[in-house]
């Protein structure tokens, strides 16, 4: 099960699990010459410890999402190592988004093409060794029944695997992808003002944040941490509450990710057989399009 960071692997971990009634693996814990999981979940090359005996592993789940969120997801995966935080619990601060973006784009979208060019070239779709799933797809309402059926199928075609009836794919669908929708990251401020035992054994850490990130921190919080009635250091600290805004980029970064995510899909256009991945990234590129006008009219 292959996927850059930031792509939503940890909800299709669940989801194959959920299909076929088999454990799926981490890359840390499980070898592919081991033959106890229905899928080990790699990043390579993006990053460079590829699966222990995944030369025995012959078929491969492509995941893909596209680098106008992936990047970003990546981005608040690291804000959360560098700071303690439990994986996909905390969306980084813009602060920290811009910071990072500006010295990482390029590096991470080079990284993002040439992971899906490499598990394109080296496993065959004619021959039922490779899928290509989207992200975007598999949690839209009109589309993830569809993308999951499309999964079961192929892991049905697995040796000894058992998926579940066709008729309940919908339902594992609505269980799995909405749960892990609805339970992924907060706000900076949401999460240090709700879970009191991170804060408690991260006083230093919390209060380090809010001297950092106060744009991004509601006045509330920073009072509960210092147990005072005042900010002392940001009275007139954010009171930004609800869902994430969307990060953005410039417009150049824009201009970039259209013209790779194009070079990609005119590459793969002359073989017939990757229509599915053809649709996936012209969706891409007029959804990164789509973010340019905005930027414009904004």
């Amino acid at each position: 099960a292959a996927s850059y960071p930031g792509s939503g692997s940890q909800m299709t971990h669940y989801l194959y699990e959920a299909l076929t009634g088999v454990p799926a693996g981490i890359i840390k814990l499980t070898r592919g010459d081991d033959h106890q999981v229905i899928s080990i979940k790699t990043h390579y090359p993006a990053q460079t410890t590829n699966v222990k005996g995944a030369e025995e592993m012959d078929r491969v789940i492509l995941q893909l999402r596209n680098p106008l969120n992936a990047l970003p997801s990546f981005a608040s995966f690291r804000f959360e190592v560098q700071n303690g935080f439990p994986d996909h619990t905390v969306y980084a601060p813009d602060k920290f988004w811009i910071e990072w973006r500006d010295k990482n784009f390029d590096k991470a979208l080079e990284d993002w093409v040439n992971h899906l060019e490499y598990w394109v070239d080296n496993y065959d779709n004619t021959q039922d060794k490779r899928i290509v799933i989207s992200y975007e797809n598999l949690i839209n309402e009109e589309t993830g029944p569809e993308e999951t059926q499309h999964i079961a199928k192929f892991l049905g075609n697995g040796k000894g695997v058992t998926t579940v009836s066709p008729e309940i794919i919908p339902c594992v669908w609505d269980k799995v992808v909405n749960y892990e929708k609805n339970t992924g990251r907060k706000l900076l401020a949401d999460f240090v003002a709700h879970d009191n035992e991170w804060a408690e054994k991260n006083g230093d850490k919390a209060r380090s944040l809010i001297k950092t990130y106060y744009e991004e921190i509601d006045g509330a919080v920073a009072r509960k941490l210092f147990h005072c009635c005042d900010d002392p250091l940001h009275p007139e600290a954010s009171h930004r509450k609800g869902a994430h805004a969307p990060y953005t980029f410039t417009e150049q970064q824009l201009q970039t990710m259209i013209n790779e995510l194009t070079m990609i899909k005119e590459r793969y256009m002359s073989k017939s057989t990757e229509d599915h991945l053809e649709r996936i990234l012209t969706q891409y590129v007029e959804e990164v399009e789509e973010q340019m006008k905005e930027g414009a009219r904004g």
